[in-house]
């Protein structure tokens, strides 16, 4: 019996091959965004489908997410990747067979005194909320846009002259170290097996996840992001499914 042929939907971006590595986001990009970061829906399939591209790619996937290490684990089910945590400040192969990939330098934390801060301000500005991170942290003001400016000149004031930065999300501002980003991770998690001379493939849908697409781009892969390539979560998923029927067909 002939295998049967899938072929790339016109409205997406075309399939990669078999020597591809997958580099995906996780809020805006597997998952759709939510009023709270702790109120997201996880899809129950998507756990199954990292898991078959995982074993079709020989390992080759991996999540890169601003989000800390153990909620990215449990939001995506855990399956057998790799995680570029904290935008590539924590970087976990723990689930990857006979894989071992070190971490990369361990950047700086913002001092104490800044959490306490940014929980006085968070506290003083009713609808805003701070999410906690080994690195850094974000203030999140989805409940109170017309504060976001507020919300982005008070860290930027904390980081004046030092070795952190504030970076735009999605209704959001995030203090975070300026040596790792995206791109970093990917170009860390490319040195290693199993990705090591693979064609690196990146998905996103923030500012943030320029880098991971830039870096990819500049080692001779690509990158695609929401909402120009994608519609949106579904229609990744979607995307993803069809190139794991095509890797194991």
């Amino acid at each position: 019996m002939q295998a049967t042929v899938l072929l790339d939907d016109p409205a997406m971006p075309p399939l990669p091959g078999a020597d591809a590595a997958l580099f995906l986001d996780l809020d805006g990009t597997l998952i759709e965004i939510a009023e709270r970061p702790d109120a997201v829906v996880v899809p129950q399939h998507l756990p199954v489908l990292l898991t078959r591209l995982s074993a079709a790619l020989d390992g080759a996937v991996a999540i890169v997410t601003g989000r800390g290490l153990e909620v990215a684990r449990s939001l995506s089910g855990a399956p057998p990747i790799a995680f570029a945590a904290e935008h590539g400040s924590i970087i976990d192969s723990q689930g990857l067979p006979g894989s071992a990939i070190p971490g990369t330098p361990p950047p700086p934390s913002p001092p104490p005194a800044w959490r306490d801060a940014a929980e006085a301000f968070v506290q003083a500005h009713p609808g805003m909320l701070l999410e906690e991170k080994r690195h850094g942290f974000v203030v999140h003001f989805r409940a109170v846009p017309e504060q976001g400016e507020l919300a982005h000149a008070f860290l930027q004031g904390l980081v004046q002259g030092t070795d952190f930065q504030v970076l735009p999300a999605h209704c959001a501002a995030e203090l975070r170290p300026r040596a790792a980003d995206k791109g970093t991770a990917v170009a860390w998690l490319m040195r290693h097996t199993p990705f090591a001379r693979r064609t690196p493939l990146f998905i996103g849908d923030d500012v943030t996840d320029e880098h991971g697409i830039a870096a990819c781009r500049a080692m001779g892969g690509t990158g695609y992001r929401i909402p120009r390539d994608f519609s949106g979560p579904a229609a990744v998923h979607q995307w993803l499914t069809r190139l794991a029927d095509r890797l194991e067909a």
